[in-house]
This record gives C-alpha cells, structure tokens and sequence, in this order.
C-alpha cells in the first residue's frame, strides 16, 4: 500500500478540529516514515491530562469524524511528552524528530 500524504487542507482541518476540542499548547503531525506504515501519527500536547486520558483519546476520535485518513491521536502533557521524546524506542521521539509541529500556542 502507498503511503498517503496529506493536503494542507487536511492539515488545517486537523488543526482547527484540535485547537477546538483540546485548547492544546502543541500539535504534532507524523506522516508514515515507512511504506508499510499507513497512519498517521497525531500529537496533541496539552497542560494537564484531564479529564481521563481514554475520554481525551475518545473525543478526539470524534472531533476527526468525516476526515478519512488512518490515524493514531495522542494526547500527551508537555513533562510527559518531554521524557518520553528522550526515549528513542518511544513514539514521541520520531515524533520530536521527524513529524511536523502544525501549531503552537502564543
């Protein structure tokens, strides 16, 4: 299977359904680095992880309804997403590395 590559539409309209459901400090996009890799890879880095993290993955299912792309959303605080981005067995890592922040907040 090819790997799919996103439209800055796509892109916007990820961010824009993030800002609104998470208020986020940051947003990661990690496209497939691989051709056996088909999804693509979220981040969304918040100030604190409330409420549970399973409702915060659950909404953000949601909120992406209606774009059709594969996709993996996490949702990380800032000190989690800053140890685990030192591990380099661990997805926020590639993520630090080789995924492309689509927003930050002033």
């Amino acid at each position: 299977m090819a790997m799919q590559v996103l439209d800055q539409n796509t892109i916007d309209e990820i961010k824009l359904r993030r800002i609104k459901t998470y208020d986020p400090s940051e947003i990661y996009l990690l496209e497939p680095l691989r051709e056996d890799d088909v999804d693509i890879d979220i981040m969304v880095i918040v100030d604190k992880a409330e409420p549970e993290r399973y409702d915060l993955m659950s909404k953000g299912h949601k909120a992406l309804i209606g774009i059709k792309i594969p996709k993996n959303i996490l949702v990380y605080t800032k000190d989690e997403f800053e140890d685990y981005s030192q591990d380099k067995s661990a997805l926020s890592y590639l993520i630090k590395q080789h995924g492309k922040r689509i927003y930050a907040k002033a």
